[in-house]
């Protein structure tokens, strides 16, 4: 296991440490004057907010009488104030996953109009209905506004009945709040997600999400219904700009989630109080660099430790992947780019972006035997179908079961409706070539398309993983859906152990039982020359590329991913954190080194667990002319049983394992 770089208060941290030498009197000037420039340039605006809202409350408390609660009748907004609050706290600092940020705002209203009891019996009641309806019209492949639509009538009946009901006696009065209606609506849209998920990852990732829905709706409610918070907040508008700049400073924290000191616990190394103390004691202290380096002081961060919380990759993306390229990658966009460059990728067969192209899809899916239907958005693998081959009556055997030509042609227009967009607009069906994945990783998994995942940071792999699917997640090379995800190493390709997200560790694939230590993934230079070509056409500074080693094609792009996971820390019991910060502090001259370079460098830094001097490595590997590595990029493999061989090159260039 790598060990895990800790601050333990010493005068130089074990791991990421950025200092800003200053010399000369004239120098820590010139510091000084940036650093109050940049500083002007980014608080001032935020300043004079915060000071408008202080005027606001001081006109408030001027001219309102406080003592007749004034703001009584205005009491729900600041209900809501206090709800959003709660839930965005309990979001970026617990860590909880719901479905979505306002829907749980609005729906804790219910609970406030009808109580706790009865508005929980009300949202779970017209939940269930509008979840049976989603049920019940699904084979109709509604696209996304009438399927929507059909929801909301199917609510909007139920809250009426529910609300006569109550006026009739039949319901308590209290499920008799018309307010409590409108925020009941919402739940359709809930319905929608949650069905979603359910038919395309099954039951344990939307039945987790929703239970922690309710857990931030109810913690809303009981806050606020408390009364004493929200009171307080009215009376004292004077505190409005307090609450308001707590909420950006807080926001504005890349600190560790709660949750996350138990979803990375294994590869943290310490006891989760040694991490809280290490990281209180790294907070004060970039705290105090901040305020010194304002007065061109030497100033030093550091980090409490290796691993990346999501805050921190959230601000990674947003400084190294521009929001002006997120239109251009999408799957279709990117499959146009890819083929355009040379990037090795399945052949696209179509792009069905409009209902006039669904000639297109029929005559593919009445010509062809084995293709993929995937939308162009989507995430989790929402929407993917696999045709592996067609049955003697003509139906197709899929990776949802038997499908009829027109059911797939259904799905493709669905898809085009935008069922799988996040925004629910138009979507664009990408029909494209079946890879047939090599049977290395084949034969450790077993079944399914096992891939290869890279996170590839301003042109250096820095973390790799293949995911390996399992019977649990169906044959699908979904971590979320129980495949496997066994950590590589970057220097040679050799698997580092297994994972799989329900926090479980395996020596061995738990349906094969071949040891996942000790096997090397063929082709590793080439998988890692596809990686970093396939990220420099995306533009992105961030990203995790998906790969596919197919039979005869060798490896192949499936997929870019502007916002990768962080589960691949635990398969490789490593954190992302201490490898972006090695590159970061690299000199500038290293973003000018080619590709090869980069990987070559890559692989030396990963052979000295990144915590070596990355200068006095490049040198020694340029004195070596890169002599360590194998000419072909590839270290010795070891065959599924762990026995080591040797490699070969067959006629067309590609390795073959030949028996010692």
């Amino acid at each position: 296991m790598i060990p895990i770089a800790m601050w333990r208060g010493c005068d130089r941290p074990l791991m990421s440490l950025r200092n800003e030498a200053v010399g000369s009197l004239p120098t820590r000037m010139a510091v000084a004057r940036r650093s109050l420039s940049s500083a002007i340039t980014k608080y001032a605006p935020v300043i004079g907010l915060l000071g408008a809202l202080v005027l606001l409350g001081i006109a408030f408390r001027t001219h309102l009488d406080f003592s007749q609660q004034p703001l009584e009748p205005y009491r729900m907004f600041f209900e809501l104030l206090v709800a959003g609050l709660v839930i965005s706290l309990l979001r970026s600092k617990v860590g909880l996953v719901t479905y979505g940020m306002f829907g749980p705002i609005v729906i804790s209203f219910i609970l406030i109009e009808s109580g706790l009891l009865w508005g929980l019996v009300l949202f779970v009641n017209v939940f269930l209905i509008a979840l049976g309806t989603y049920l019940v019209i699904r084979p109709f492949r509604l696209g996304t506004a009438h399927r929507i639509c059909a929801l909301v009538m199917t609510v909007a009946i139920a809250i009426t009945t529910f609300h006569i009901m109550s006026d009739s006696g039949t319901l308590p009065q209290e499920v008799n709040a018309l307010q409590a209606f409108f925020p009941a609506i919402i739940t359709a849209w809930y319905a929608d997600r949650f069905a979603r998920e359910l038919t395309e990852r099954g039951w344990r990732a939307p039945a987790v999400r929703f239970s922690w829905t309710m857990v931030a709706i109810v913690a809303a409610y009981a806050v606020v219904a408390n009364g004493t918070i929200v009171t307080w907040f009215m009376q004292t508008p004077e505190s409005w700009a307090f609450v308001f700049a707590a909420n950006v400073y807080l926001g504005a924290q890349s600190s560790t989630r709660l949750k996350e000191y138990l979803r990375f616990s294994n590869v943290y190394g310490q006891s989760r109080l040694s991490v809280l103390r290490a990281s209180v004691r790294a907070r004060l202290h970039n705290a105090s660099a901040r305020l010194r380096g304002l007065f061109g002081a030497e100033t030093s961060r550091v980090e409490a430790t290796s691993v990346m919380a999501m805050n921190r990759r959230n601000r990674l993306i947003k400084q190294y992947n521009p929001q002006h390229l997120y239109p251009e990658l999408d799957k279709a966009s990117m499959k146009r780019a890819f083929h355009g460059t040379g990037v090795p990728t399945p052949e696209t067969y179509a792009l069905v972006g409009s209902l006039n192209d669904l000639t297109t899809a029929e005559e593919i899916i009445h010509t062809r035997d084995e293709f993929v239907i995937k939308p162009d958005s989507g995430y989790g693998g929402e929407g993917i179908v696999v045709v592996t081959g067609r049955t003697e009556n003509g139906d197709f055997e899929t990776s949802k079961g038997r499908k009829t030509p027109e059911q797939l042609l259904a799905h493709t227009r669905s898809i085009v409706e935008g069922q799988y967009d996040p925004m629910g607009l138009e979507g664009v069906a990408v029909i494209e070539g079946l890879v047939h994945p090599d049977d290395h990783l084949l034969s450790i998994a077993g079944q399914g398309v096992p891939d290869v995942r890279v996170i590839v940071f301003k042109g250096f792999p820095i973390m790799a993983m293949t995911r390996l699917p399992t019977e649990e997640s169906n044959g699908a090379a979904n971590l979320h859906m129980g495949a496997v995800g066994v950590g590589l190493s970057i220097a040679d390709g050799k698997a580092l152990g297994g994972y799989q997200s329900t926090n479980k560790w395996f020596d061995e694939h738990p349906d094969t039982g071949v040891d996942l230590e000790s096997f090397y993934v063929y082709n590793w230079r080439e998988i890692l020359d596809t990686a970093v070509m396939a990220a420099e056409v995306s533009r992105l500074g961030y990203t995790g590329v998906d790969i596919v080693i197919d039979e005869t094609e060798g490896p192949m792009v499936l997929e870019i991913n502007a916002r990768p996971g962080l589960g691949i820390q635990n398969s490789t019991f490593a954190g992302l954190l201490e490898r972006t910060e090695f590159i970061e502090q690299l000199p500038d001259s290293f973003g000018l080194k080619s590709p090869r370079e980069k990987i070559e460098l890559a692989r030396v830094w990963d052979r000295v667990n990144w915590t070596e001097d990355a200068i006095e490595l490049e040198a020694q590997w340029e004195r070596t002319d890169g002599d360590e590595f194998d000419r072909s990029g590839d270290a010795g493999v070891r065959d599924p049983d762990g026995e080591c061989t040797r490699t070969d090159s067959d006629a067309n260039g590609r390795e073959e394992v030949t028996a010692r």
